[in-house]
């Protein structure tokens, strides 16, 4: 995927653009991993001489208009493309159930985490348009979590392309383990800090009722 993408976008007007509305054809299930199209943004941006910040910047906007189309189609279609066979295909009810528990665990924080899971990420965010969640609440959670993984991505092909453009066999296999662990620590890091929030949460709510109780 990654050398498909160099080869159709480098040196065209679409090294930029390109990959921004693959992004945003994600939220309309197309299936190309995310992932892949940012570290590709990023090396087509070392390519062309663009900064990864400058490359970053548009990347994630085309990142948070791809995820606000899962959700809003969550939000207008959820209960008829919940019965139609098509949705059962991609989102299967064990895969369902996997997102309503983390839901009933983490509550608004799953839409952080979720960003983290490759395989879930689309089902959650179509699963807090179809259950009402605030868009704010949506765009808050998900955008943190996209400032965290857009930029990483985008720098990692810089790097990549910098270091083994000339060995694209050593690139391939260093950005598959690069990925894997990636993902393992965005998890992890994700998890702890949902945690933590989820702590600082219950000791606010605790304050507050002891407060109110002694007033």
């Amino acid at each position: 995927m990654f050398e498909t993408l160099l080869k159709y976008f480098e040196g065209s007007p679409l090294s930029l653009w390109g990959p921004f509305l693959i992004l945003i054809l994600c939220g309309l299930g197309l299936p190309v991993p995310e992932d892949i199209v940012l570290v590709a943004a990023g090396a087509l941006g070392e390519i062309d001489g663009r900064t990864w910040m400058e490359v970053s910047a548009l990347m994630y906007v085309g990142v948070m208009l791809g995820d606000s189309t899962i959700f809003f189609a969550g939000r207008f279609f959820g209960t008829r493309l919940r019965s139609s066979r098509w949705f059962q295909r991609y989102f299967s009810e064990k895969k369902q159930g996997k997102v309503e528990d983390l839901f009933d665990r983490y509550h608004s924080w799953v839409l952080f985490v979720g960003r983290f899971l490759p395989g879930l990420r689309a089902p959650i965010f179509f699963t807090a348009g179809s259950t009402r969640v605030k868009f704010l609440k949506f765009f808050f959670f998900d955008g943190l979590a996209a400032l965290v993984s857009v930029p990483f991505f985008v720098w990692l092909g810089h790097w990549l392309w910098r270091r083994f453009k000339d060995d694209i066999a050593q690139l391939d296999r260093v950005l598959s383990r690069t990925q894997s662990y990636t993902m393992l620590v965005g998890l992890l890091l994700g998890s702890v800090l949902v945690l933590i929030m989820m702590i600082q949460f219950r000791r606010m709510r605790a304050r507050k009722d002891s407060d109110w109780e002694n007033s």
